[in-house]
């Protein structure tokens, strides 16, 4: 899909996406800066200060707090090693009970708690999240760097996952055969797909699966 309009910021379609973290990628950074395409200046870097809440029962939902929002995005197919994640909702805080109870701890595949209350701020939301079992929110720092590779979205970016500092790769698209063939060109291909769910519990120790390097 050779579209020149490549937009970087929240997806219009739920794209196909390579992913993976690691403690070196230097490579991958050179061949993202000499194959890029003009990238506009606000966008070229970018710096997040999120909150994931990561469930111990699935690793196919994305649920973090961003700005005062609760994003949920859902892995929606995966194909040829790659995953396609879609957005599911944006709430806005407080959060009520129905929606609490009947749309996001349901996705999350986590038991329902009893909950006192009929509104929930930020603060009274990741309250439960620390408490509930099946639950754990994290603080991740992002500092992405954003390139244009063959009408693909690619990331470099530094993060950190509680205190665990690492690396992150990415490349996007809504062709799944333009990510493919722009990850084996910036080589990448030999590389797990890792999304941040599956990184956050190999930080956390949920899993003892290994990062890519």
């Amino acid at each position: 899909m050779n579209d020149n309009n490549i937009s970087i910021g929240e997806p219009t379609a739920p794209r196909y996406e390579f992913r993976t973290f690691g403690r070196d990628f230097k490579l991958q950074l050179e061949l993202m800066e000499q194959f890029t395409q003009p990238v506009p200046e606000d966008l070229q870097i970018r710096v997040f200060n999120e909150v994931y809440i990561v469930s111990k029962n699935t690793d196919e939902v994305n649920i973090k707090v961003k700005n005062s929002l609760l994003d949920i995005k859902k892995l929606i197919n995966t194909n040829n090693n790659l995953e396609q994640w879609d957005s599911v909702a944006k709430y806005k805080f407080p959060l009520n009970q129905e929606t609490l109870l009947n749309e996001i701890l349901p996705l999350l595949k986590a038991d329902i708690p009893i909950l006192e209350h009929n509104e929930f701020g930020v603060k009274e939301f990741l309250s439960i999240t620390k408490r509930h079992k099946d639950l754990i929110p994290i603080t991740v720092q992002k500092k992405r760097n954003a390139y244009i590779v063959n009408y693909t979205i690619c990331e470099f970016a530094e993060v950190i996952i509680g205190n665990d500092y690492l690396y992150t790769i990415a490349v996007e698209s809504v062709d799944s055969d333009e990510v493919i063939n722009t990850a084996e060109q910036l080589g990448m291909n030999s590389f797990k797909n890792i999304n941040y769910v599956q990184a956050i519990k190999r930080v956390t120790g949920l899993t003892s699966d290994a990062f890519t390097n």
